[in-house]
């Protein structure tokens, strides 16, 4: 009898003392592990322990596309084929702001991959090797403290291309860049200084060498002096317009003289030299929610000497871009005068429908001993259609055409083409 009483005893203060020690364990405080950030605009975090806002966003984006053209390749991957088959895009985005006694800083940055079956008439090198390699390529990529911006982004000069998917004949440039912007009562003054051979060179040889068949050589080359672009801009109310110049020396003439090497045979020597060269170009576009919210209307133009990028007889969107990349690297660095112009308009119907056209003209006359001969005259029409079903995902579909008269060494041709995507973004 006393066993069991001691046995229930005993148990009975291991009761007590588990409930005890039970008693004595903390209870961990939930952690606020996302806490939203409202400084910088929807869809920023703070990150966790730091006064640091981020934001993550991007796209997948799934689409074909179909073509033709007499003037260049429509698809380089297959160039006996006019449709570019199927292609998926991705892009992710990240953004990190921050308050400062300087302003505000952030850093943004954007890569983007695509599969290896692009085609179409924008595709540039980097999209050309990608197509190959399947690997990720750097979109846009820049810090900012206050009113000092430096980075690869897209260049000062540029004032879009439109509404539409396929954008107009235009500057469209990304360069390495440093901008500093002073901007108030919707008055914006910008200076930038930008890699030149962002928009095109050609590598100086830095004396005479030969291609190894012993009939030809060359000296010279692009001289690689940055651009300089300045901009002044205002916005108020339904209106907004900007105007840039440039100064830049990314075009080269090409000079043939006879050679003889020493203990060789005579020869050519052809002289490359840079030419110097200016741009000037203006926007003005139009919020006209009072016709239908959404609605927007927007013209353009550029002039240039020597500067065919920034008209965009070479470049993003360009007119030697309807033929190949390689051909859009020789207009970018060919001496002559250029200009554009486009106009475009946006309709909304409704909240996730829309339409949008865009027509542009683009021409260019040659100058100096390489390229005096040479010259074009292009436009393209795009009209394109919009659909919003769901938050985050869009559907469009667009049709452009483009015609090209040239002289010289230039060709005569015509281009159409079809796009039909589908794009999740975030």
């Amino acid at each position: 009898m006393r066993f069991n009483t001691l046995l229930l005893g005993t148990a009975a203060a291991l009761v007590v003392a588990g409930g005890a020690h039970a008693a004595d364990l903390t209870v961990a405080e939930p952690v606020d592990y996302v806490k939203v950030c409202d400084a910088f605009g929807a869809g920023f975090y703070y990150s966790p322990g730091t006064d640091t806002c981020i934001k993550v966003g991007g796209y997948v984006k799934f689409g074909t596309s179909v073509g033709d053209t007499d003037y260049g390749t429509y698809n380089s991957a297959y160039p006996n084929s006019n449709w570019t088959n199927f292609y998926t895009e991705v892009s992710i985005q990240l953004t990190a702001s921050s308050v400062t006694e300087y302003g505000n800083l952030t850093g943004f940055l954007e890569v983007r991959a695509q599969s290896g079956n692009t085609g179409g008439f924008t595709e540039s090198l980097t999209q050309a090797a990608n197509a190959v390699t399947k690997s990720a390529y750097l979109q846009t990529a820049y810090l900012q403290l206050g009113p000092l911006k430096a980075g690869y982004l897209d260049s000062l000069f540029d004032f879009g291309q439109g509404y539409n998917d396929t954008g107009a004949f235009a500057s469209d440039t990304k360069t390495d860049q440093v901008t500093l912007t002073y901007a108030v009562n919707g008055i914006g003054l910008s200076l930038s200084v930008e890699d030149q051979r962002d928009r095109g060179s050609l590598g100086n040889t830095g004396g005479i060498v030969t291609d190894n068949n012993g009939k030809t050589y060359y000296e010279g080359g692009s001289d690689n002096i940055p651009n300089v672009i300045g901009a002044v801009s205002y916005a108020s109310g339904i209106f907004s317009t900007k105007i840039a110049a440039a100064y830049t020396n990314i075009a080269l003439d090409r000079s043939s003289s006879p050679y003889t090497p020493p203990g060789g045979a005579p020869s050519t020597l052809l002289s490359y030299t840079s030419e110097a060269g200016w741009a000037i170009g203006g926007s003005i576009e139009l919020a006209l929610d009072s016709i239908s919210k959404g609605d927007k209307f927007q013209i353009s133009g550029s002039y240039g000497d020597n500067a065919n990028s920034f008209t965009g007889i070479a470049g993003g969107t360009s007119v030697a871009g309807l033929s190949s990349y390689t051909k859009n690297y020789l207009a970018a660095i060919a001496p002559g005068t250029s200009w554009s112009a486009f106009a475009s308009y946006k309709h909304a119907f409704t909240s996730s429908v829309y339409m949008a056209a865009t027509a542009g003209y683009a021409e260019y006359d040659g100058d100096g001993t390489w390229r005096g001969n040479d010259s074009l005259q292009a436009w393209r029409g795009v009209l394109g259609a919009g659909w919003t079903p769901v938050k985050g995902l869009d559907v469009l579909a667009e049709g452009s055409y483009n015609s090209v008269t040239g002289e010289g060494s230039i060709q005569d041709g015509n281009a159409w083409s079809g796009v039909l995507w589908l794009k999740r973004s975030w």
